[in-house]
């Protein structure tokens, strides 16, 4: 250890002993989620936005974990979010950050991986960690979770349900929050309306459909014999920017929810360039972690339509065209063809999108890959991996009807996770 590195580290013991005024900084190496509180829950809905590696904040304070991870209150020094107090996870065995004594320390380089050795911070008493619920005990949970939020609703104040508790090992199949109370993960002035999924797994196979038309100039359908909605969709049929005059040119917005049930949360795109139903481009994508039921309202001139990952997609209520939100259209609709020309749809929120393209036939069946992607990073995986049935009659029901499988699938596939 050279003597100037020795040097600081005796530094910061001696002021984590003794006291220091002037906050240790922290510098991000990767992408980390700004959380209102302490609970680091994969569904307690309460990060604010997320942070990009190179971000820069002061650590105010700091919760310990008996599983040795942190919580860390931070002040963001740097970026759009400067000024701002948020909740971090600190992971001992990979931190993704680099800690300071100082910024001055910081332009230096001289960093440290011990949060125990973090100066002006005030450390709470050590926490016992939740550990993940067997199917036995994790009804209690939910009710204590319930419970936490119902308080935060009643006290106003935004955040997790479990003041100073650690429950990073917990996934979305495990725990179900009830509350609707909800951060979206992008900031925007379109608030999404969270409807939890009723169930699971879809237990339903091929069933018939019904559509009936709404005010606003959508459809709702229903399938089989249940009368509860499983689906909504709308047409964009121009002329506009991305529908131009022809006949029988449209774009097809359909957002699923089939039984109620996180499995089959998708969303299907199909640009019909012309009468032709060969050279109709499909497009299937479904966005995660999956925490709400799709659901539309109409304000005015505009459609807000929840997505099932909690954020939004604003639409022009007459023409369908999308004004806002975590997608945008790239381009017009394709011309025609016997190529394969997908819509120019594009995704740009916080999640997760896996999405699979097709010209006149069902995405999801027929072999091929589908990409996933986060946030500037991708892979192609076989479609079958995610639809193992392909054969003609198959329910297309996803394999992975839990968020916390499908993360174990892409950390070993992908390299990335939800």
């Amino acid at each position: 250890m050279n003597a100037t590195l020795k040097k600081g580290s005796l530094l910061l013991l001696a002021v984590f002993c003794f006291g220091f005024k002037g906050g240790d900084i922290v510098e991000l190496e990767g992408y980390f989620n700004a959380r209102y509180s302490a609970n680091f829950l994969k569904s307690a809905q309460n990060v604010k936005f997320v942070m990009p590696p190179g971000t820069q904040a002061r650590i105010e304070e700091t919760k310990a974990f008996s599983s040795g991870n942190h919580g860390l209150k931070v002040q963001i020094l740097s970026g759009p979010q400067k000024g701002q107090s948020v909740w971090v996870y600190y992971k001992s065995s990979d931190p993704g950050m680099k800690l300071f004594a100082s910024e001055q320390d910081m332009k230096k380089e001289q960093s440290t991986t011990q949060v125990e050795q973090a100066s002006h911070v005030r450390t709470t008493r050590k926490t016992e960690a939740l550990r993940v619920p067997t199917s036995a005990t994790a009804e209690k949970v939910v009710e204590h979770i319930t419970q936490g939020n119902r308080a935060v609703q009643k006290h106003g104040k935004p955040g997790g349900p479990c003041e100073g508790c650690e429950v990073a090992n917990l996934h979305a199949r495990d725990v179900t929050p009830s509350s609707t109370k909800w951060t979206p993960m992008t900031s925007g002035s379109d608030k999404p309306v969270i409807n939890p999924p009723k169930r699971t797994q879809n237990p339903f196979g091929i069933r018939s459909i019904r559509c009936g038309t709404k005010p606003g100039n959508y459809d709702v359908c229903s399938f089989g014999d249940d009368p509860t909605p499983g689906k909504f969709r709308f047409f964009n049929k121009g002329p506009n920017r991305i529908v131009s005059t022809g006949e029988s040119r449209s774009r097809e917005w359909s957002f699923n929810f089939e039984g109620g049930a996180r499995q089959d949360l998708g969303i299907a795109i199909s640009d019909m360039p012309n009468g032709t139903i060969s050279q109709i481009q499909e497009s299937y994508i479904m966005l995660f972690p999956r925490v709400a039921l799709p659901h539309i309202r109409t304000e005015g001139n505009r459609q807000i339509v929840t997505l099932p990952n909690g954020e939004t997609v604003t639409y022009n209520a007459q023409t369908k065209e999308v004004i806002g939100g975590v997608f945008s259209e790239d381009g017009p609709l394709t011309p025609g063809g016997r190529d394969l020309n997908p819509a120019k749809v594009s995704y740009k929120g916080n999640g997760v999108m896996l999405r699979i393209d097709r010209r006149g036939e069902e995405p999801r069946l027929g072999g091929g890959q589908a990409t996933i992607s986060k946030q500037g990073r991708s892979c192609k995986v076989p479609v079958k991996d995610l639809w193992p049935d392909q054969s003609e009659k198959s329910p297309v029901h996803f394999k992975y009807f839990s968020d916390s499988d499908f993360d174990a699938y892409l950390k070993r596939k992908c390299g990335f996770g939800l």
